[in-house]
């Protein structure tokens, strides 16, 4: 396992670069250079805790790959504050509905919950993101170091040959970098490119590869996920293990470049550094927003589709 921050920080320059071997040269030193910065979580009380409880260390011979090993594992670390939280917001443990809610800008991660999917949902978490692309504008290509914004699901992956998709789970480790093969490796990957992303990509940049992979998980390290510190990742796949996807599919997740309420999009359309022009972007964020508002305004979940480069939006 690697301690040492600058062997760490080296480790991952060199795991971006192989990440982006198929990129053109230009977009791995875009990668890379992202890859390279120095992450910072946002702070302030406003954010939830889930301090993991002291539990015995993992006993050596367990299989710590197994799903049903990392969900138990996961329910003994952060369940008595989990369980907790829910019913502070009054919902059942587990809880059947989870949406995620991800502001880049602001780094901040939302677990929305509820009972069923037609109830009106509460916020059961709110989490800051480690590392992340944190400036607006979706992205467009492979290797430009971008993280999508809109509507995607998540998928439940387990296993990984990068050790920044490591955690060891015993409580004086959590927060521990990984490595290939020690502890589990668990993560949510999105559904990332969509047709409507595909027919983005077309429209401003022809024929270009609209890239993918575009996960979420721990360690504090991204070229374009959403990553977290590792004890702030913990309920949030813990929260999409306790989703009933036999009912409801996998739990969703809105990606937006900002909160909208308080931000004036002309004015930041003009300073992003897209490929997408200034008017582009205030469309596509208009789109994105039709969304916010209406969740803001009755807490429900939405129903996304999309036709062409247009998103419609319903409740259940």
């Amino acid at each position: 396992m690697i301690s040492n921050p600058f062997f760490m920080r080296l480790f991952l320059l060199f795991s971006v670069l192989f990440f982006a071997a198929s990129c053109s040269d230009s977009q791995n030193r875009k990668a890379a250079a992202l890859y390279n910065k120095t992450f910072k979580e946002p702070g302030g009380s406003k954010f939830t805790e889930f301090k993991p409880d002291t539990v015995a260390d993992i006993p050596d011979g367990t299989n710590e790959r197994s799903p049903i090993f990392i969900k138990s594992r996961l329910e003994k670390l952060i369940g008595k504050s989990y369980k907790q939280r829910c019913r502070e917001i009054n919902i059942n443990y587990p809880p059947s509905y989870i949406l995620f809610r991800f502001f880049k800008e602001e780094k901040e991660f939302e677990i929305w919950a509820a009972n069923k999917r037609s109830d009106t949902l509460k916020l059961l978490a709110l989490l800051p993101v480690c590392a992340v692309d944190d400036e607006a504008g979706t992205k467009l290509q492979q290797g430009d170091g971008k993280t999508p914004e809109g509507f995607y699901s998540c998928k439940i992956l387990y296993g990984s040959n990068n050790g920044f998709m490591w955690v060891k789970l015993n409580t004086g480790e959590i927060d521990n970098f990984g490595s290939v093969g020690y502890g589990s490796s668990f993560k949510l990957c999105l559904d990332y490119p969509l047709k409507i992303d595909r027919n983005r990509t077309r429209k401003v940049l022809g024929n270009a590869n609209p890239g993918g992979a575009i996960c979420i998980h721990g360690n504090c390290v991204t070229a374009g996920c959403i990553s977290f510190r590792n004890r702030n990742f913990l309920p949030v796949f813990l929260s999409a293990r306790f989703h009933n996807t036999k009912t409801y599919g996998y739990p969703g997740i809105h990606i937006f470049p900002f909160r909208f309420s308080n931000k004036n999009k002309k004015e930041i359309s003009q300073k992003t550094k897209s490929e997408m022009a200034p008017e582009q972007l205030i469309l596509f964020w208009s789109e994105l927003e039709k969304a916010y508002t209406l969740f803001e305004k009755n807490r429900k979940a939405l129903k996304v589709s999309f036709t062409g480069n247009k998103y419609l939006f319903s409740e259940y």
